[in-house]
């Protein structure tokens, strides 16, 4: 019997890193939503990375994509902020 395929943080790391940036293009509520989601892509990015770095991982690329999609968000959502100012 086959084992099932256990994604590792780096799969999730991507998966959080594509949806950040699908979230910024969300007018008005993007950044609130892509902010909370870009943290944790680039949070389980660095635990791939690290798991890849003490062999427990096969991948890096994953991680190392997802990590920097979910700064560059975070970095957009950064932006966006000082640009329009505090809302409220």
């Amino acid at each position: 019997m086959r084992e099932a395929k256990r994604y590792s943080a780096g799969d999730w790391s991507l998966t959080c890193g594509l949806a950040a940036v699908g979230c910024l293009l969300i007018p008005a509520i993007g950044d609130i939503i892509s902010a909370p989601v870009a943290v944790a892509a680039v949070v389980l990015g660095l635990i791939g990375i690290g798991h890849h770095d003490t062999g427990l991982a096969p991948k890096m690329l994953p991680a190392a994509v997802g990590t920097t999609l979910g700064a560059l968000a975070l970095f957009f959502v950064v932006v966006m902020f000082i640009a329009g100012g505090p809302v409220g």
